[in-house]
């Protein structure tokens, strides 16, 4: 997994405890939490987190075709990206997904381990023929 060294934008927790964790370490917990496996190759842009009755996890990530593709398949996704014209949820990093020339989504809910019961949604930004912004958010409802 690539990171952005230095770069602490986007973890800003609500829990003032957390609140000097890094990029890394919320993407390690994101990963953690949702079943996500980010290949090689793949850089995290942001990860942020906020608990409060629920608990949701932001990723956002740059890859390619190749990228993607390993991704959505490590991390156990069945249901096709499909094409859609609007997504309602916010980056974190990345351009804003109102900009994006072509956008695909897709999303399922899995159970962990625990018995617990994440939702997983993604969104993709097409930005060009080889860039691809992922945005992912997993969270318990």
């Amino acid at each position: 997994m690539s990171g952005c060294s230095g770069n602490h934008q986007g973890t800003d927790r609500r829990s003032p405890e957390t609140s000097t964790a890094s990029v890394a370490d919320i993407a390690k917990e994101a990963t953690d939490f949702g079943g996500i496996v980010i290949p090689d190759g793949v850089t995290v842009l942001a990860a942020r987190n906020d608990n409060g009755l629920d608990t949701r996890y932001q990723l956002a990530l740059r890859t390619d075709q190749q990228g993607l593709t390993k991704l959505l398949t490590a991390s156990g996704f069945v249901n096709p990206l499909t094409k859609t014209y609007v997504v309602t949820e916010k980056t974190i990093a990345g351009p804003p997904l109102d900009t994006s020339p072509s956008l695909l989504k897709t999303g399922d809910r899995i159970q962990r381990p625990d018995g617990k019961y994440v939702s997983r949604s993604v969104a993709v930004d097409e930005r060009d023929a080889t860039t691809r912004y992922v945005h992912l958010q997993l969270y318990t409802t």
